[in-house]
């Protein structure tokens, strides 16, 4: 593998491992928040994430995956919106997640293959 895959699978991943702690970190303050509406907080997602998590959120809300795996995280727990917070949380965490690791890796390569068509030639 040459160093520009390398280097863009290593700036991919940081940026999906950079996103997924964001939206862990938005699951904790949502799980520990006792307020039903503090789930809105998942609403930067859809501005950052954008066209990848709003496509995942209309998707589960027309098939609805989740939503046994969900409901029954509700019975493990005592708030009851806990259901819609990991939903949230991993379609945000997935996709979201996959969205800046294609960016990271795509804009990696662009850059390094400009890098490498304008180098310095020896004098």
């Amino acid at each position: 593998m040459n160093r520009i895959m390398k280097d863009g699978l290593v700036l991919g991943t940081t940026l999906l491992v950079i996103h997924s702690f964001a939206s862990f970190l938005v699951f904790l303050y949502c799980h520990i928040n006792t307020e039903s509406q503090s789930v809105f907080v998942y609403f930067l997602f859809f501005v950052v994430d954008a066209p990848t998590v709003p496509l995942a959120f209309e998707l589960e809300g027309k098939i609805g995956l989740l939503a046994d795996l969900t409901d029954s995280w509700t019975d493990l727990w005592f708030y009851g919106h806990q259901g819609v917070n990991l939903r949230a949380f991993i379609l945000t965490a997935v996709f979201g997640g996959l969205h800046w690791f294609i960016l990271g890796s795509v804009l990696s390569y662009a850059l390094g293959w400009i890098h490498e068509q304008f180098k310095r030639q020896p004098a």
